[in-house]
């Protein structure tokens, strides 16, 4: 009787094997390992990744603090084509220095052969933000797995204060609301600025460290009509360091007088403490963050705090455009994994709108069906401005001089940010070098009088006088 019930034990175990489309032979447990920086995202991945049927398959995190090391320990593993991790959750600009260097699997080979998993199931714009290489190519590295996006916190009640709204119409000779330019942005900041109350106008990031200063400069250089560079032409002198871009990042320099004490060192955790404590008036923060700035467990000040999306600003061009940096990873996978088949059909299940819908109440999905339900929409008070969002995002280089560009650019954002040298000198400053790193590297730059296609998302769509206010 005994031997029966084993045997049925057996049959019945083989026969899940196979529905998960796993053969006898390969019933040894399988570990599938991967890279990202430690967090709430990556907890929710595991959480998720438990109730995984295939119980022959374990997900392993490789886990460490977000900046350098999470992209170097990516990087150095493909430097010697090794395999200690099969799968990784990199930054969108760091696509082209891994597909680029031949260390990621196409995706599209997969989309070839999954009865489920295909291009369509995420939005176009994410796929090509988190995965495309070359831009425009239609060749995947990655897919959408943690989407964000610069956003605005504020303290609503500062803002529905009848006597502060009076008091700043009657200074200001216009309305106080959530601010659509940054010309309005830095009125509100200064009328809020009051350090003899320990409290400030606004906070930003502005710390030399990985990308804190660049991600919120580049958001204002955008909007103002700048651009880092020409991707036609590869020119970044008079690009990077043209009027618009100075405007730009002149305009973020300028709006740490609005801050508090050395937060021109900040990184974001800076800027969440110094906001849950009730210091900031408004606050540029990732949408990641905004789940424990809307937790009372967390935030001193969650129930007075208020969601929107980053303004844009008036050019001198007269027109007003809007665009901020794009954050979060896409998932992609180590091309000299030997697990290939097993990792596919862990994602085959994992990006299926169960999982994804339960990721999705702490992160950003990039599931097309989740993010256009009308249950995601009205999860939280946040969500709705995410999706508001996604319209208006930016990136870095997709090159595979991504890293040496960056640092680069870091360093002399930072020195603007610090007095060193002057806005126009630091990006002067760095065009030269980002013109020396892209020769170096074999580009060869065009000198001439074209200007880069301005994506249709780069000008608002709506006029700069009928700029709407998103509740």
């Amino acid at each position: 009787m005994l031997k029966k019930t084993l045997s049925s034990a057996v049959t019945s175990a083989i026969a899940i094997c196979a529905a998960l489309g796993v053969s006898s032979a390969a019933r040894a447990d399988t570990t599938l390992t991967f890279v990202w920086h430690a967090g709430t995202c990556a907890d929710a991945l595991m959480d998720i990744a438990k109730d995984y049927p295939d119980k022959t398959v374990k997900i392993v995190p490789a886990l460490v603090p977000y900046g350098p090391e999470w992209h170097n320990k990516i990087a150095s593993e493909f430097a010697i084509k090794g395999d200690a991790f099969d799968f990784a959750m990199w930054d969108s600009q760091s696509t082209a220095e891994f597909a680029g260097g031949g260390h990621a699997v196409k995706i599209n080979e997969i989309f070839d052969k999954s009865s489920y998993l295909k291009a369509d199931i995420f939005p176009p714009a994410s796929l090509s933000r988190y995965g495309e290489y070359p831009d425009g190519s239609g060749e995947y590295y990655g897919l959408p797995a943690n989407q964000d996006a610069y956003g605005l916190m504020y303290r609503k009640d500062l803002f529905e204060d009848p006597k502060e709204k009076d008091a700043f119409k009657a200074k200001y000779g216009y309305d106080l609301a959530v601010p659509q330019t940054y010309q309005q942005a830095r009125d509100i900041a200064e009328f809020f600025t009051r350090p003899d109350q320990d409290l400030y106008g606004w906070g930003q990031m502005g710390g030399r460290e990985y990308d804190f200063a660049t991600t919120a400069s580049n958001s204002f250089l955008w909007s103002f009509g700048g651009e880092l560079y020409n991707p036609q032409t590869f020119e970044v002198k008079g690009y990077l360091d043209s009027p618009a871009s100075v405007d730009g990042v002149q305009a973020y320099v300028d709006m740490f007088k609005f801050g508090p004490p050395g937060s021109g060192n900040w990184g974001f955790d800076e800027v969440n403490a110094a906001f849950q404590q009730g210091q900031l008036a408004m606050a540029m923060q990732w949408f990641y963050f905004n789940g424990s700035n809307a937790d009372p467990k967390v935030s001193k000040f969650a129930d007075k705090t208020a969601f929107g999306v980053l303004p844009g600003a008036v050019g001198r061009d007269k027109k007003f455009r809007r665009q901020f940096s794009v954050g979060g990873q896409g998932m992609g996978i180590n091309k000299y994994s030997k697990k290939l088949p097993e990792l596919t059909k862990f994602m085959e299940w994992y990006f299926q709108p169960e999982q994804q819908a339960r990721y999705a109440k702490v992160c950003q999905t990039g599931l097309k069906a989740v993010l256009e339900s009308a249950e995601w929409q009205g999860l939280n008070s946040y969500n709705r401005q995410f999706s508001t969002a996604l319209a208006y995002l930016n990136d870095y280089w997709h090159l595979p001089e991504y890293p040496v560009l960056l640092d680069q650019l870091q360093e002399e954002v930072s020195n603007a940010v610090s007095g060193t040298k002057t806005v126009q000198q630091a990006l002067s400053d760095a065009a030269e070098k980002h013109e020396r790193t892209l020769q170096r590297a074999g580009y060869d730059i065009k000198r001439g009088d074209s200007t880069p296609e301005v994506p249709d998302q780069k000008i608002s769509p709506v006029g700069v006088d009928e700029v709407v206010v998103v509740n």
